[in-house]
Protein backbone atom coordinates (compact mmCIF):
# COMPACT_ATOMS: atom_id res chain seq x y z
CA UNK A 1 0.00 0.00 0.00
CA UNK A 2 2.83 2.40 0.87
CA UNK A 3 4.54 1.80 -2.51
CA UNK A 4 1.30 2.59 -4.32
CA UNK A 5 1.04 5.93 -2.49
CA UNK A 6 4.65 6.70 -3.34
CA UNK A 7 3.99 5.91 -6.99
CA UNK A 8 0.92 8.17 -6.98
CA UNK A 9 3.06 11.00 -5.66
CA UNK A 10 5.74 10.34 -8.28
CA UNK A 11 3.14 10.19 -11.05
CA UNK A 12 1.65 13.49 -9.86
CA UNK A 13 5.12 15.06 -9.84
CA UNK A 14 5.84 13.78 -13.35
CA UNK A 15 2.48 15.10 -14.62
CA UNK A 16 3.25 18.48 -13.07
CA UNK A 17 6.67 18.48 -14.73
CA UNK A 18 5.16 17.54 -18.11
CA UNK A 19 2.72 20.44 -17.78
CA UNK A 20 5.65 22.78 -17.09
CA UNK A 21 7.55 21.50 -20.13
CA UNK A 22 4.44 22.04 -22.29
CA UNK A 23 4.13 25.61 -20.98
CA UNK A 24 7.72 26.24 -22.06
CA UNK A 25 7.11 24.66 -25.46
CA UNK A 26 4.08 26.92 -25.97
CA UNK A 27 6.00 30.07 -25.00
CA UNK A 28 8.87 29.22 -27.35
CA UNK A 29 6.50 28.32 -30.22
CA UNK A 30 4.63 31.57 -29.72
CA UNK A 31 7.91 33.50 -29.90
CA UNK A 32 8.82 31.66 -33.11
CA UNK A 33 5.80 33.19 -34.83
CA UNK A 34 7.05 36.69 -33.97
CA UNK A 35 10.38 36.77 -35.77
CA UNK A 36 11.74 36.41 -39.25
CA UNK A 37 15.37 36.56 -38.08
CA UNK A 38 17.15 33.25 -38.75
CA UNK A 39 19.23 33.33 -35.57
CA UNK A 40 16.19 34.07 -33.40
CA UNK A 41 14.17 31.35 -35.14
CA UNK A 42 17.01 28.85 -34.67
CA UNK A 43 17.25 29.72 -30.97
CA UNK A 44 13.54 29.23 -30.30
CA UNK A 45 13.41 26.07 -32.46
CA UNK A 46 16.30 24.66 -30.43
CA UNK A 47 14.51 25.49 -27.17
CA UNK A 48 11.28 23.84 -28.42
CA UNK A 49 13.21 20.70 -29.38
CA UNK A 50 14.96 20.52 -25.99
CA UNK A 51 11.72 20.99 -24.05
CA UNK A 52 10.02 18.35 -26.22
CA UNK A 53 12.86 15.94 -25.39
CA UNK A 54 12.41 16.71 -21.70
CA UNK A 55 8.67 16.11 -22.01
CA UNK A 56 9.29 12.77 -23.73
CA UNK A 57 11.74 11.68 -21.01
CA UNK A 58 9.14 12.52 -18.37
CA UNK A 59 6.45 10.69 -20.31
CA UNK A 60 8.66 7.61 -20.60
CA UNK A 61 9.13 7.51 -16.81
CA UNK A 62 5.44 8.19 -16.26
CA UNK A 63 4.48 5.21 -18.42
CA UNK A 64 7.05 2.95 -16.75
CA UNK A 65 5.86 3.81 -13.25
CA UNK A 66 2.20 3.63 -14.24
CA UNK A 67 2.80 0.14 -15.71
CA UNK A 68 4.84 -0.84 -12.62
CA UNK A 69 7.91 -1.52 -14.75
CA UNK A 70 11.45 -1.31 -13.41
CA UNK A 71 12.85 2.14 -14.10
CA UNK A 72 15.80 2.27 -16.45
CA UNK A 73 18.18 5.13 -17.04
CA UNK A 74 17.13 7.02 -20.15
CA UNK A 75 19.77 7.73 -22.76
CA UNK A 76 19.78 11.52 -22.65
CA UNK A 77 21.31 14.08 -24.96
CA UNK A 78 23.13 16.99 -23.35
CA UNK A 79 22.24 20.51 -24.39
CA UNK A 80 24.83 22.57 -26.16
CA UNK A 81 26.17 25.82 -24.78
CA UNK A 82 24.87 28.78 -26.71
CA UNK A 83 26.60 31.92 -27.87
CA UNK A 84 24.43 34.94 -28.60
CA UNK A 85 25.43 37.48 -31.24
CA UNK A 86 24.87 41.21 -30.92
CA UNK A 87 22.27 40.95 -33.71
CA UNK A 88 20.38 38.26 -31.79
CA UNK A 89 20.33 40.33 -28.60
CA UNK A 90 19.19 43.41 -30.55
CA UNK A 91 16.36 41.45 -32.23
CA UNK A 92 15.13 40.20 -28.86
CA UNK A 93 15.32 43.66 -27.28
CA UNK A 94 13.62 45.32 -30.25
CA UNK A 95 10.55 43.09 -30.24
CA UNK A 96 8.10 43.37 -27.33
CA UNK A 97 6.72 39.87 -27.90
CA UNK A 98 10.17 38.26 -28.01
CA UNK A 99 11.37 40.21 -24.98
CA UNK A 100 8.25 39.19 -23.06
CA UNK A 101 8.68 35.56 -24.15
CA UNK A 102 12.23 35.58 -22.75
CA UNK A 103 10.96 37.08 -19.47
CA UNK A 104 8.18 34.50 -19.08
CA UNK A 105 10.47 31.65 -20.14
CA UNK A 106 13.01 32.73 -17.51
CA UNK A 107 10.39 32.30 -14.79
CA UNK A 108 9.26 28.94 -16.19
CA UNK A 109 12.84 27.65 -16.30
CA UNK A 110 13.49 28.87 -12.74
CA UNK A 111 10.33 27.10 -11.54
CA UNK A 112 11.43 23.99 -13.43
CA UNK A 113 14.92 23.66 -11.99
CA UNK A 114 13.63 24.37 -8.47
CA UNK A 115 10.90 21.75 -8.92
CA UNK A 116 13.37 19.18 -10.26
CA UNK A 117 15.74 19.87 -7.36
CA UNK A 118 12.94 19.25 -4.83
CA UNK A 119 11.98 16.10 -6.74
CA UNK A 120 15.59 14.86 -6.75
CA UNK A 121 15.86 15.53 -3.01
CA UNK A 122 12.68 13.52 -2.34
CA UNK A 123 13.25 10.65 -4.78
CA UNK A 124 14.05 7.27 -3.23
CA UNK A 125 14.60 5.55 -6.56
CA UNK A 126 18.23 6.11 -7.62
CA UNK A 127 17.44 6.11 -11.37
CA UNK A 128 14.73 8.72 -10.91
CA UNK A 129 16.95 10.76 -8.56
CA UNK A 130 19.74 10.90 -11.16
CA UNK A 131 17.23 11.82 -13.87
CA UNK A 132 15.83 14.70 -11.80
CA UNK A 133 19.38 15.88 -11.08
CA UNK A 134 20.08 15.87 -14.83
CA UNK A 135 16.90 17.89 -15.39
CA UNK A 136 18.10 20.41 -12.79
CA UNK A 137 21.32 20.85 -14.76
CA UNK A 138 19.50 21.31 -18.06
CA UNK A 139 16.83 23.68 -16.79
CA UNK A 140 19.43 25.70 -14.86
CA UNK A 141 21.43 26.03 -18.09
CA UNK A 142 18.31 27.26 -19.88
CA UNK A 143 17.66 29.70 -17.05
CA UNK A 144 21.25 31.00 -17.10
CA UNK A 145 21.11 31.48 -20.89
CA UNK A 146 17.80 33.32 -20.66
CA UNK A 147 19.12 35.59 -17.89
CA UNK A 148 22.07 36.53 -20.12
CA UNK A 149 19.73 37.27 -23.03
CA UNK A 150 17.31 39.29 -20.86
CA UNK A 151 20.08 41.32 -19.22
CA UNK A 152 21.80 42.12 -22.51
CA UNK A 153 18.56 42.80 -24.43
CA UNK A 154 17.17 45.08 -21.72
CA UNK A 155 19.21 48.11 -22.86
CA UNK A 156 17.94 47.75 -26.43
CA UNK A 157 14.41 47.29 -25.13
CA UNK A 158 14.58 50.45 -23.01
CA UNK A 159 16.17 52.55 -25.78
CA UNK A 160 13.72 51.41 -28.45
CA UNK A 161 10.71 52.11 -26.25
CA UNK A 162 12.18 55.39 -24.95
CA UNK A 163 11.77 54.36 -21.33
CA UNK A 164 13.61 56.51 -18.86
CA UNK A 165 14.10 55.84 -15.19
CA UNK A 166 12.16 58.26 -13.02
Amino acid sequence: MEKEMENKEILAALKNAMRGEMDSINIYQSALANSKDTEVINFFNNMVEEEQRHYNYLLEYYKSINNEETLKAIDTKDAENMIFSENFIERIGSNQMLFSAISVATLLEKNAFEFYQRSADQADNEVLKKFFEKMVTWEKQHYDNLIIIADEAENTYWQKNRFEPF
